[in-house]
């Protein structure tokens, strides 16, 4: 008997040692993976800047393999600029050139760092009169139709949709 319970001591120990030396395995995997991971995000990041630096270099004359993203995103920032520029209008505020603060839009000069503020350039007017009128007499009589039966509705005006024409 006393060999069965040595042989079961036995097993018991070498399995010890066996998860031992997994558990030891699975944590260097964990932490090399993790390293790896951290390396990873290095390369990323220098990715990254180095194409941040070919655009800003290259922007203007890419070369021809590359043109292409390189214009979309030059588009893109124009788009993101134009909607900065919006929420801004929303807000009632400019953008300070110098500081990069925002102001409100009567200020004239910025209310951090003094310099002047630059205003944005009032809305052009989308069609001038005279074409509005000759646009208006070149319509097709359909046209016409359907401009009596919908009444013209001004921009912010709010109209009651549950009344009916008298």
């Amino acid at each position: 008997m006393n060999d069965v319970i040595e042989k079961i001591s036995k097993t018991i120990s070498e399995t010890g040692k066996v998860v031992s030396e997994k558990t030891k395995l699975v944590g260097e995997s964990a932490r090399l993976n993790s390293r790896i991971l951290a390396k990873e995000g290095v390369v990323r990041s220098n990715y990254s800047a180095i194409g941040e630096f070919y655009y800003n270099k290259y922007k203007d004359a890419p070369d021809a393999d590359i043109a292409d993203t390189v214009n979309e995103i030059t588009e893109a920032l124009n788009a993101i600029d134009e909607m900065k520029a919006q929420i801004l209008s929303l807000k009632g505020a400019v953008k300070c050139a110098e500081c990069g603060a925002e102001c409100p839009i009567e200020n004239s000069f910025c209310g951090h760092c003094g310099a002047k503020l630059i205003k944005p350039e009032p809305p052009k007017e989308e069609e001038p009169a005279e074409e509005a009128e000759q646009t208006e007499t070149e319509e097709s009589p359909e046209a016409a139709e359907a401009a009596e039966e919908k009444p013209e509705v001004l921009e912010g005006e709010v109209i009651d949709t549950d009344k009916t024409e008298e």
